[in-house]
């Protein structure tokens, strides 16, 4: 009797201390399924020297991070009016420019499935906000993909 009743107890008590944890997961997996493809974006306003300041563009997506990578370093290569000044695939980053606006690109893994995607954007003296290329850049990259992205309100 004792042989049967140490691994039933072994059991309960794995189920116990596992089950408070299935809830929480299941939370995360329905937040982030609500946030996928939602682009959100932020402006740092222009510095006081009358330079422009950082604009920023995420997206969460459901792919892994190298496939966004490749897709986003492929684009950046198809197109004329941007030269690529710094590629590193190790890290998933890619640094390009347009005139003197400046974008660094960055994906970042969550897991095998899900990635964010980060652009930030800065305009050189002179130039106006970036806000809309970088926006622009992640609805191409999101179009590309096959993947349904919008901007969040």
């Amino acid at each position: 009797m004792r042989q049967i009743f140490r691994p039933l107890v072994a059991a309960t008590v794995l189920v116990g201390l596992l089950l408070p944890f299935a809830p929480a997961q299941a939370q995360w997996v329905f937040v982030a399924r609500k946030a996928l493809g939602r682009i959100h974006q932020m402006t740092e306003g222009g510095q006081p020297n009358g330079r422009a300041g950082y604009d920023f563009a995420t997206v969460l997506l459901d792919a892994h991070a190298d496939k966004i990578f490749s897709t986003a370093l492929e684009l950046a290569r198809k197109n004329p009016s941007v030269r690529i000044l710094m590629q590193d695939p190790g890290q998933r980053r890619i640094q390009i420019a347009e005139g003197d606006r400046t974008a660094t690109l960055n994906v970042v893994p969550f897991n095998d499935e899900v990635s964010q995607l980060m652009i930030a954007g800065h305009a050189g003296p002179g130039e106006g906000s970036t806000a809309s290329l970088v926006v622009q850049a992640v609805l191409r990259v999101c179009k590309e993909m096959g993947k349904h992205c919008e901007v969040s309100n």
